[in-house]
């Protein structure tokens, strides 16, 4: 093998690229946005609150929530950018010394090293525990396929992937992380790294789940840390030439040098305290769904068996802009009607957010065939208010009597007068995704 010196003097148009990304990196990367904050100092502090802390994106310009392919984000780069050329401009005038900036170089690798290991271990923590992509509900599995949005038939089909998918992706994620902050295997965690969020910015483009920004600032992260071993990586693999270790010895202040090692532990407490709180969130407070309890032994599918508005018996029908074709309960407080009215759709893109459990969106998110109500019952009546979770305008008030676990009766107004009489007749529902398969099939 020959040898190649490794070139250690940087050129004019080097130092220049430097610190203009030094600066635009910088910008992006500190939170200006006050609300970034909102909940520090609160009496509302959660786990959402940390991961929307560690996911963080400086945003000038405010960001469309509606999901979709929203490009307007990028301004914001556009604008970092403008800053970092000016800044870069001032710099090179206080400062014209053509001298490499090794120190600075690398204390710009480490920042930035800590601020991608924070977003993508809290973002894999997410997925370890299926907050980010939970399982279906019942009024998933009873919505047509075409009545989704495209992001959330991703979301979907991921959660129900067999073979443990969702957690191996959380746990890749969390391993490239971890990868990230020791200084021997930054090249490993970034490579890593780099291969999943390319995965993940395809895919925000694919189904317009709406954070391609986000995700597009990240993987810039990635590969800019990649490229500090880039060449050596090249030199070694490609071109088969010596490539000379990373020699540079950072000078470190007397007391990062002495506390280096708790700061580290300090920055791993952090994210296992996160960890913690995630996992007893997912499993008491069950985000992103409503924690509140619904009607006891109701969960599942009815056929609207018997429909009179106004006194007017109107028989089964596809095609009626006013009769349920059937009901969903689940578990938590939410019942959703099928029926043939236009659903007004909750467009915004999915984000985890702290949220009270009434406020709770995800389930509806996405879903242009079903209308979804939250509902309380009375302690001391059989008296049920529905509230449609999407439209103010829209809403019932029903006297509820059971007959047994099969049927439920319901009698009322909805909110413009209308009288309504229904008769919910329980559906013997199987599902293969819970079943499973009856027998083991081969694939080779």
């Amino acid at each position: 093998m020959s040898s190649l010196k490794e070139n250690i003097t940087w050129t004019k148009t080097e130092i220049f690229l430097f610190r203009l990304s030094f600066v635009f990196f910088i910008v992006l990367s500190i939170p200006f946005n006050k609300l970034v904050f909102h909940h520090i100092g609160t009496k509302v502090w959660s786990f959402q609150s940390f991961y929307q802390l560690a996911t963080f994106q400086t945003s000038f310009i405010p960001e469309n929530p509606v999901a979709g392919i929203n490009l307007s984000g990028y301004y914001n780069w556009l604008i970092a950018l403008i800053i970092a050329l000016i800044a870069t401009l001032i710099w090179q005038k206080l400062s014209p010394s053509k001298k490499a900036y090794p120190q600075l170089y690398y204390w710009l690798r480490v920042f930035l090293r800590y601020r991608l290991a924070l977003a993508i271990i809290a973002t894999g923590i997410v997925k370890l525990f299926p907050i980010q992509l939970p399982l279906p509900t019942l009024s998933d599995l009873h919505t047509a396929y075409g009545d989704f949005l495209p992001w959330k038939v991703y979301f979907l089909s991921t959660s129900v992937s067999s073979a443990y998918y969702v957690v191996s992706l959380g746990l890749l994620e969390i391993a490239a992380g971890l990868l990230l902050i020791y200084h021997r295997t930054v090249a490993i965690g970034a490579g890593l790294a780099t291969a999943l969020l390319l995965n993940i910015v395809l895919v925000n483009f694919a189904y317009g789940i709406g954070n391609q920004v986000y995700s597009s600032f990240l993987l810039l992260i990635a590969l800019f840390i990649l490229s500090y071993d880039l060449r050596r990586i090249f030199n070694l693999f490609f071109l088969e030439v010596q490539s000379l270790a990373d020699n540079f010895v950072p000078n470190y202040h007397p007391l990062i040098k002495k506390y280096r090692k708790y700061l580290q532990l300090t920055f791993l407490l952090i994210l296992f305290v996160f960890g913690l709180a995630t996992y007893f969130s997912w499993t008491s407070t069950k985000y992103p769904y409503p924690e509140n309890k619904g009607l006891a032994n109701t969960e599942g599918i009815y056929d609207v068996s018997k429909f009179v508005l106004n006194n007017d018996t109107i028989p089964y029908s596809l095609t009626s802009p006013n009769r349920w074709q059937n009901v969903v309960f689940e578990k938590w407080n939410t019942i959703s009607i099928r029926d043939n009215k236009p659903v007004k759709i909750d467009s915004l893109r999915p984000e985890i957010t702290y949220q009270a459990s009434k406020e709770r969106n995800f389930e509806e998110l996405g879903n242009g065939g079903r209308h979804f109500y939250s509902y309380q019952t009375a302690a001391d009546s059989n008296q049920i208010i529905l509230e449609n979770k999407t439209d103010v305008t829209d809403g019932y008030t029903f006297a509820l009597t059971r007959q047994g676990d099969q049927e439920i009766t319901l009698k009322g107004f909805n909110k413009t007068g209308d009288s309504l009489s229904v008769v919910l007749t329980r559906v013997a529902k199987t599902y293969l995704l819970k079943e499973g398969r009856r027998k083991p099939i081969k694939i080779y």
